[in-house]
């Protein structure tokens, strides 16, 4: 069955009759354990990260069958509803079959590749990091495809080419834009920052109908084209996918092999201050085989409540610094966390804090960076001071170190790890 327009208005119809989601919101702030749930890790098609997510969903009584009601996985269906909400916030596109099906299909859509289309795939993930999206030197193998040309969903779409200054990968979880998860995954970061990307995502947000955002989180992958206009690339949805990789699949930035546990911990704290849920604790089975989740507890003990409060107060008037008391150059959890923050354009100033031993090693790693400013720990007190300091304990040495960076850099918005 092709797609037609009144078959897109019931797709419509569908969505704007359906229930909104229940979530399951406590009263009071509420922690639970991680545990090996056997259901919850069956038909998992993710890793450690993927997990905390689907668990967290779980506790909120989130249904991950939500949105595949309709097929929004399908990158051709997913236009199609996305361009009714939201007239030309995607790439124009068309579906292959029809097309195809035509009696002069094949010179239609040649003609189309000649005007900048290209050949797509609407299932399919990681294309960009794969270098495979473009599918248009295979459209003679593809169009003799036996099914290629029937059945109810496109398995290929034909999509204008941008020509892409930058693009981004948006996190966003009902109508919000979480706070410290938007990245650069192509290209580099424009003039004016996030604003832009923020400002077109929000847009977006207000106009799809609850029903398809309450309960969703999506990874958006947002293009800023040359003609200096924003385009929804894709939506990837986190739900139970029901055809493609089969399973429980969420934004692949969680499962990162070097930055997972920091995006599964920021997230953990933001479902904390957003639905008062959050994991507190981890089974000691999952703590002894993967060193992961190990990890997430470190980062889960880093990110404090006023978290995501202090992210939120991050403008143009009023930019967040970040005091990071590092320590010793060893510390290598700390380190990759401000790598990160630096990789997600967290704040505008950085203060590194470190024993006096080991600042020139901590000035050179970060040597080019105008963002860092590495602090030995004297340079903050008078000598008599400093030597009284020495003799604290870890904790009470790394709070007043913070204390008086606090009070030396003066900003109103500030973030202490």
């Amino acid at each position: 069955m092709m797609i037609t327009p009144d078959d897109l208005q019931t797709i419509i119809s569908e969505i704007e009759r359906s229930g909104l989601q229940q979530i399951k919101i406590s009263a009071e702030i509420r922690t639970f354990e991680l545990k090996a749930n056997p259901a919850l890790l069956s038909n998992l098609s993710g890793n450690c990260g993927a997990f905390i997510v689907r668990s967290i969903l779980h506790e909120l009584n989130i249904n991950e069958h939500h949105v595949f009601k309709w097929r929004l996985e399908n990158k051709f269906r997913q236009y199609q509803v996305l361009d009714y909400y939201i007239p030309g916030c995607m790439p124009q596109t068309f579906g292959f079959s029809k097309l195809l099906n035509q009696s002069n299909g094949v010179e239609q859509i040649k003609s189309l590749f000649a005007q900048g289309f290209f050949l797509k795939e609407t299932l399919g993930d990681a294309s960009i990091s794969r270098n495979n999206w473009d599918k248009t030197a295979k459209f003679d193998l593809i169009s003799k495809l036996p099914n290629v040309s029937s059945g109810e969903y496109e398995s290929y779409m034909l999509q204008k080419k941008l020509h892409v200054k930058c693009e981004f990968r948006v996190h966003t979880c009902c109508k919000d834009i979480i706070p410290g998860l938007i990245y650069i995954t192509q290209g580099e970061m424009p003039a004016d920052r996030r604003a832009g990307v923020e400002k077109f995502v929000n847009e977006i947000l207000q106009k799809l109908p609850d029903v398809i955002l309450k309960g969703t989180f999506i990874a958006w992958d947002i293009a800023l084209a040359n003609d200096n206009q924003y385009y929804i690339i894709e939506a990837n949805f986190t739900g139970f996918h029901p055809e493609y990789r089969a399973g429980f699949q969420t934004t692949g930035y969680v499962d990162d092999h070097h930055f997972g546990p920091v995006i599964a911990a920021w997230l953990n704290n933001y479902f904390n201050e957003k639905f008062g849920i959050s994991i507190g604790a981890v089974e000691n089975s999952l703590l002894e085989d993967h060193q992961f989740y190990r990890t997430f507890l470190f980062y889960r003990s880093v990110f404090n409540a006023g978290v995501m409060e202090i992210t939120r107060e991050n403008t143009k008037d009023n930019p967040v610094s970040a005091v990071i008391y590092l320590g010793e150059d060893t510390n290598e959890s700390i380190m990759r966390l401000i790598n990160h923050f630096l990789l997600v354009d967290y704040a505008e100033m950085y203060y590194v804090l470190v024993k006096d031993e080991y600042l020139l090693k901590v000035r050179e790693l970060f040597s080019g960076g105008h963002q860092i400013t590495v602090w030995a720990e004297s340079e903050l007190f008078s000598k008599d001071q400093y030597e009284l300091v020495k003799q604290l304990n870890d904790d009470k040495r790394k709070r007043i170190c913070c204390s008086h960076s606090v009070s030396r850099i003066k900003s109103k918005a500030h973030l202490i790890i």
